[in-house]
């Protein structure tokens, strides 16, 4: 078992992890990846889960301890528990289930865990990174901005016009 900071939050990032650890498949050609936090919540592990990969009942996370996989009720949580039974395999679709505080030792969307409540509902949501890219999209904004007013400024200074030179015309008279 691996400790981790977070676990996979898409099929992608799963396949990958798996891969990255070499799990194989149970007799029914599940993926024996999985990564969860340990029963005492004081960290989230991947490993290959070896034995057969089981249903799990709505209103139930996984824990981990020395291989075997234990169920906790999440009916509780503020959001975030399963709400239709689910296979093993798809841990990753329940991120209520993997956000624990590891100070407090619990799930932050337990309404009982000390934790930061805010942070735990960004990351759930998946919102956690729509500040981010907005600030970004900022940034990319104000370079194109200033880029503009570069060029704008060069094109005007290339093809602009030049103040006039006074001509005197004379006249010259016939005389």
């Amino acid at each position: 078992m691996v400790r981790v900071k977070k676990c996979p939050r898409n099929l992608t990032a799963v396949l990958a992890a798996s891969s990255r650890l070499g799990c194989g498949r149970d007799v029914y050609g599940n993926r024996q990846y999985m990564c969860l936090p340990n029963v005492q919540k004081s960290s989230l592990v991947e490993f290959c889960y070896g034995d057969v990969m089981g249903m799990q009942e709505k209103g139930h996370c996984l824990d981990v301890s020395e291989g075997d996989l234990f169920v906790k009720s999440c009916t509780t949580f503020e959001n975030g528990c399963p709400e239709e039974d689910f296979k093993n395999t798809d841990f990753y679709k329940f991120p209520a289930c993997q956000i624990i505080d590891t100070i407090h030792r619990c799930y932050r969307s337990d309404p009982t865990c000390q934790g930061e409540k805010m942070k735990f509902r960004d990351e759930v949501d998946g919102n956690r990174s729509l500040p981010r890219d907005f600030i970004i999209f900022l940034i990319y904004f104000g370079i194109l901005l200033l880029l503009f007013i570069v060029v704008l400024y060069f094109l005007r200074r290339k093809t602009g016009k030049k103040p006039a030179k006074l001509v005197q015309q004379s006249s010259i008279s016939n005389g």
